[in-house]
């Protein structure tokens, strides 16, 4: 009894719902999916969903979008969704340790992102195209800036939009469709063509980040966001450790991630039917054995934890690696 459908059947006794008159199975469900993927996960930061979130980086590629990284679900496949949530130290890249940021300015300040390399060209009284070639290389995507005045005296500020780990192309800020140009982050090319002609005399001012790539050593995680400096110069496995969000029940047959958490759903899903339908004696009825519940499931949890102790000067560390703690003092 820790199917969907058995979930489903505690659903109704408890809601005094048993027939689809009443409410129907897509609803239940519904309800039953909704308590189980946001509620549930929220409430209860279980043991049991605690796991590593990995992916592989790209050379000369630092920032990661978590709704980007390909992630393997249950069904065993590929696909771009995040069901990964809340990550936290420690992280490792290549096995080793690395520093954690969720602070811009404590990360950037360690990594200043600054333009050290400046360039100007003259406008020939063309559109273009006008290209530089940096000196320092490679350049750090999504820090190139050009910047002129044009025929019709209009500032035109350029920026790049990277497309793979080497290349980009450019577009003039705030015109998200007009593409201008290239870059080559490797190489340092760069190659701009403006929509209005560029006054024979008018500077026409490029600006970049150099970089020195590496293994990361720093990860900040900042608006979902995963930024690694050094950038990664090879592809190098990053770790992190997560929680999980809890695969929805589709099926008759499917149980929750543990058998024993089915009753916490139902009573769960239960307590949502009541507040939708205003019933506030339905809620406080069944709050009591939704607690007892909660703290059911939490047990599996507890009783992991407890085989941690809190290391001190007296104790050793927990799971030494290196041979019998007991004789390291």
């Amino acid at each position: 009894m820790t199917t969907l459908a058995d979930i489903r059947t505690k659903v109704r006794r408890l809601t005094g719902r048993p027939t689809a008159q009443d409410i129907t199975n897509d609803q239940i469900d519904e309800y039953i999916n909704t308590f189980y993927l946001y509620d549930f996960p929220e409430e209860l930061r279980l043991f049991h969903l605690n796991q590593t979130f990995s992916f592989v980086t790209e050379a000369n590629v630092d920032q990661y979008r978590m709704a980007d990284i390909p992630v393997t679900t249950n069904a065993g496949a590929d696909t771009a969704i995040n069901v990964y949530y809340n990550l936290q130290p420690p992280a490792y890249v290549a096995g080793y340790r690395v520093f954690w940021n969720q602070d811009q300015s404590e990360f950037f300040g360690a990594y200043p992102p600054l333009a050290q390399i400046n360039q100007t060209v003259q406008g020939d009284g063309t559109t273009g195209p006008y290209a530089v070639t940096f000196d320092s290389t490679p350049i750090l995507q999504n820090s190139l800036t050009i910047g002129a005045v044009d025929n019709t005296a209009s500032l035109i500020a350029v920026e790049d939009v990277p497309t793979n780990s080497s290349a980009g192309t450019l577009r003039e800020v705030n015109v998200l469709t007009a593409v201008v140009g290239s870059v080559g982050y490797a190489t340092g090319a760069i190659s701009v063509t403006f929509a209005n002609a560029i006054p024979a005399g008018n500077e026409i001012t490029f600006t970049a980040v150099p970089y020195a790539a590496g293994r990361p050593r720093s990860i900040l995680y900042f608006g979902d966001v995963l930024t690694l400096r050094p950038v990664p110069d090879s592809s190098y496995k990053v770790e992190i450790q997560a929680f999980i969000q809890p695969t929805q029940l589709l099926n008759d047959a499917e149980s929750p991630e543990l058998k024993q958490w089915w009753q916490y759903l139902a009573y769960g899903a239960a307590k949502k039917i009541f507040q939708d339908s205003g019933d506030g004696d339905g809620v406080q009825g069944i709050m009591p054995e939704l607690m007892n519940q909660e703290m059911l499931a939490l047990r599996r949890s507890i009783v992991q934890q407890t085989n941690e102790r809190t290391a001190t000067i007296y104790t050793g560390f927990n799971g030494y690696p290196y041979g019998n703690y007991n004789n390291q003092f």
